[in-house]
């Protein structure tokens, strides 16, 4: 009984919505009205009339199940359509955009230290901990990653390549996510985030300390407070890759530090080579 139930409702419900529907009902009282009348006219013995009104009811019959049946086969067709989109949409991957460098002219960087376990007469008690020692006033360069595809669950961004190199930094570097500072007594910079569709992060790549003009910095979450404190001179083409599972974008930018001037500028993303 149920399963003809789940059959009959979407059926007669598709029926009453098609714009068929009304031709069917029209086509019905036709007939019904020409199965009475018309043996009553030509004088038909009550046999007859009864034969001809049972044919009426079933051709009429024929006609609203064909109705009903269009209706609910076009329904179905849409509801199969629907499923396929949905599908392919679940199937769909990540599609990354690396965007145009952003300039942060009064940024904070905020500077810590790892203490070491307190030392008592009676020998050393307690953990290390990191404790908070100033913090350096920088302008910073950040770009924005967006997604334009399927949900990415777990996103990562690396410099990996710099040309020309630069001293002590290697050539897979990854970037600091914008706003992720962890608190002292956890002090683990997060590799990764996941990105909705259409959703957009953004990641810290180069500083200068305005305070010292001649220190740059590096972001990489692989040093004290997510940088690196690095000699830069002249310009240089960073390599920047987003991954997303089996996928990734990439592109290159141009960094430029003017030492006479203290001044640092980052463009991008840069033309084919």
């Amino acid at each position: 009984m149920t399963g003809m139930r789940r059959f009959l409702f979407p059926f007669w419900d598709a029926a009453r919505r098609s714009p068929w529907a009304t031709l069917g009902g029209i086509v019905t009282t036709a007939l019904s009205l020409a199965g009475v009348t018309l043996p009553s006219l030509v004088g038909l013995p009550s046999w007859a009339v009864f034969v001809v009104m049972l044919a009426a009811v079933l051709l009429a019959s024929i006609v609203v199940y064909h109705v009903a049946s269009l209706a609910w086969v076009a329904q179905a067709d849409n509801l199969t359509r629907l499923e396929e989109d949905l599908r392919a949409l679940g199937k769909q991957e990540p599609r990354i955009e690396l965007g145009e460098p952003q300039l942060q002219p009064d940024g904070v960087l905020r500077r810590t230290q790892l203490r070491g376990p307190i030392e008592t007469m009676l020998g050393t008690s307690g953990p290390p901990s990191r404790i908070p020692f100033g913090q350096r006033r920088i302008s910073n360069y950040r770009i924005p990653v967006t997604n334009h595809g399927a949900p990415a669950p777990e996103v990562l961004v690396k410099i990996v390549a710099i040309s020309p190199g630069v001293e002590g930094v290697s050539e897979d570097v990854p970037l600091h996510i914008a706003h992720d500072d962890p608190p002292l007594e956890d002090y683990r910079f997060k590799s990764s985030f996941s990105l909705a569709s259409g959703d957009r992060k953004l990641l810290d790549v180069v500083a200068i300390d305005k305070q010292k003009p001649n220190t740059w910095y590096l972001w990489n979450i692989h040093f004290e407070d997510a940088v690196q404190e690095v000699k830069l001179g002249g310009t240089r083409t960073f390599t920047i890759r987003a991954y997303a599972g089996d996928v990734y974008a990439e592109e290159r930018y141009e960094v430029y530090r003017d030492s006479l001037e203290a001044r640092l500028e980052m463009r991008g993303p840069l033309p084919p080579p």
